[in-house]
């Protein structure tokens, strides 16, 4: 059984996009459960709560989350991105790939790996 983190692109000025960036890591989320395995998808843990954030600047965000997110890695064994458009460009992901190496973690892309997570009944 792998221990999977689950890092997604989330923030954009457009709020569509967020939402939709939440719904593809939903189904990315559901598909490793399903395969049997275990998965930690921040994006999914965090979109609502960051609805609910009312002390919080949207630019103070991540900060906010990066000591959850440190506890979280530290118990996976894996990092998966879902590469949606811009998964290059987010600060977060970018972090999380670095704790991950720095571990000799393995680090994939989704788009790579799907083809590894079969639904098992």
């Amino acid at each position: 059984m792998r221990k999977i983190f689950l890092a997604c692109p989330y923030s954009h000025a457009d709020q569509e996009v967020v939402n939709a960036r939440f719904v593809a890591c939903n189904e990315v989320a559901a598909t490793i459960i399903e395969s049997g395995n275990l998965v930690f998808s921040q994006v999914t843990m965090s979109h609502p709560i960051n609805l609910a954030f009312t002390h919080t600047e949207k630019s103070q965000v991540g900060k906010r989350w990066a000591p959850v997110d440190a506890v979280f890695m530290a118990a996976m064994e894996e990092l998966i991105i879902v590469d949606l458009p811009g998964w290059d460009q987010s600060a977060g992901i970018q972090r999380e790939i670095e704790f991950f190496k720095a571990r000799n973690q393995r680090v994939s892309l989704w788009s790579d790996v799907k083809d590894e997570f079969p639904l098992q009944a």
